[in-house]
């Protein structure tokens, strides 16, 4: 029997089979083939497999199909490098070895690079994925309905991706801040775009369950409690269904989410846990929103030195992320946290930095509030003429933007600041206005009728102080109740969370 030479694809596949430490018999059974014909593929004698009855060949290694590429790369160097049949000098003999050894240490590089590659190249391809899904979700927000944007996805094979599933999740998160119907309408069209998503169950699982822990958080800020968790719940069994899929949606996020909602239950140690598990999880950029949330959560407890604690912490990373209204809120926290504390001179400080900012932002309700802020340390250094003008316009702002308690507890402070001065005069107009105000307004019944009850006080001139600040503890206590938090710290009580 003539002898044969090895193909170069039946070498490298005994090269990837030893690597494994497999037999020939263990590589032939998944494919109901004898170790005798594996060794006869490997050793020439029979014809050369193509190259995709090769990738077939190697699959239960568990190998990438590149690495037939590499075997077959080591295999010819080494061919290359064998030493010659005659006898050779020293020199070229320490020549040889050092080709040798060189050859050993590409093989390992090889084995250390390639999944460092891998990622690298994953990294750009989600990128691209996530830039795309960018561009699509600014077309979708210019379509009319949700109808029409449902209809684009379900024609549009370029809006049915993962990163369009992760995007419009994003902006379902985003709009929470604002309009929790709206938050619900985009996490709804997150939901639609699963199963239009290519790949596995497992991914559409996990698509699936990053999309519901938006909808459980529109759920959230439209007061349903209930329904978030029921929502939480749901979305992490789907998520747990499909975690053998390798996409790069970041779990911190949800968590994130959560811990909003077991702050707003009161249940605060798992809100604090789940915050410490997302620091831990989520990427760097962020880091600032997490410790935000985790210093609106100290503060609903009543610890503002540990909420004054993580905004510092929070900061550089906020800084770094370069978001204006993350740092808005950072700045304005801060200042109102400090003023709390009797830190007046810091609270001034941060207070000017965050109305940079506001102007920045263009935002009226955020120069609104720290107009108000504002004020109220301009009554602290007791500049009373200034704070009641900046009080005066506050509550003007608030009621041409129908914010009715907003408006309420700064007329309160107000009327607290011409009481202290003995004004009394200036609260009964003050209270005729509000009066006016608030009966045309949309306001909860215990709240108004607390107002009612204060402005009738004033009309005979025995509102007091305490009166007043009795009257902003049921408004505020409503407000919690009524409103989703908004992302600034309130002015009274100090707390409202932190939304994207």
């Amino acid at each position: 029997m003539s002898k044969r030479q090895p193909t170069r694809r039946g070498d490298a596949i005994r090269r990837l089979r030893l690597e494994r430490g497999w037999s020939e018999d263990e590589l032939g059974k998944p494919h109901g083939l004898s170790g005798k014909v594996i060794h006869n593929l490997e050793q020439g004698w029979r014809k050369e497999p193509t190259r995709d009855e090769a990738e077939a060949l190697i699959a239960p290694l568990e190998l990438p199909a590149v690495a037939l590429d590499v075997s077959d790369a080591f295999g010819r160097w080494v061919r290359a490098a064998a030493p010659p049949a005659e006898p050779v000098s020293p020199e070229a003999e320490d020549a040889r070895r050092c080709q040798v050894a060189a050859g050993v240490l590409g093989l390992h590089a090889a084995r250390v690079g390639f999944p460092l590659l891998l990622r690298e190249v994953r990294r750009q391809r989600y990128a691209s994925d996530r830039q795309q899904a960018e561009e699509r979700c600014e077309h979708l927000r210019g379509l009319p309905t949700p109808q029409a944007r449902r209809d684009r996805i379900r024609n549009g094979e370029d809006y049915q991706t993962w990163a369009m599933v992760e995007r419009l999740a994003h902006e379902s998160i985003r709009a929470a801040a604002d309009t929790p119907a709206r938050a619900l309408e985009w996490a709804d069209l997150a939901l639609f775009t699963v199963p239009f998503v290519e790949g596995s169950d497992s991914r559409r699982q996990r698509l699936e369950g990053y999309a519901t822990f938006a909808r459980a958080n529109g759920l959230r800020v439209g007061n349903d409690l209930d329904g978030s968790d029921d929502r939480f719940q749901q979305a992490w069994a789907l998520w747990k269904a499909g975690a053998d899929d390798d996409l790069p949606l970041d779990e911190g996020r949800p968590l994130d989410l959560e811990a909003s909602l077991r702050r707003e239950q009161r249940r605060f140690e798992d809100a604090l846990g789940l915050l410490k598990r997302a620091l831990n999880t989520s990427p760097e950029e962020r880091a600032g929103h997490i410790l935000l949330n985790k210093a609106a959560t100290l503060e609903e407890m009543g610890d503002l030195e540990g909420s004054i604690e993580a905004l510092l912490q929070a900061r550089p990373y906020v800084e770094k992320a370069g978001s204006p209204r993350d740092l808005w809120v950072l700045l304005f926290n801060s200042s109102v946290g400090l003023r709390h504390l009797g830190r007046l001179a810091e609270a001034e400080t941060l207070r000017s930095a965050a109305r940079e900012v506001a102007i920045q932002l263009g935002n009226k309700l955020d120069l609104a509030r720290t107009l108000w802020l504002t004020a109220l340390l301009d009554s602290s250094f007791g500049r009373t003429a200034e704070a009641a003008g900046g009080l005066s316009q506050v509550f003007a702002e608030f009621v041409a933007h129908e914010l009715p308690y907003d408006a309420a507890l700064a007329g309160m402070d107000l009327a607290v600041l011409h009481l202290e001065q003995g004004h009394t005069r200036q609260v009964m107009a003050l209270a005729q206005r509000m009066e006016r105000v608030f009966v045309s307004l949309r306001i909860e019944r215990e709240a108004l009728s607390a107002l009612l009850v204060f402005c009738a006080a004033a009309r005979r001139e025995e509102a007091t102080v305490e009166l007043a600040r009795k009257t902003a503890e049921v408004i505020e206590q409503v407000q919690r109740k009524q409103n989703p938090p908004r992302p600034e710290a309130g002015l009274r009580g100090w707390g409202r969370g932190i939304e994207e």
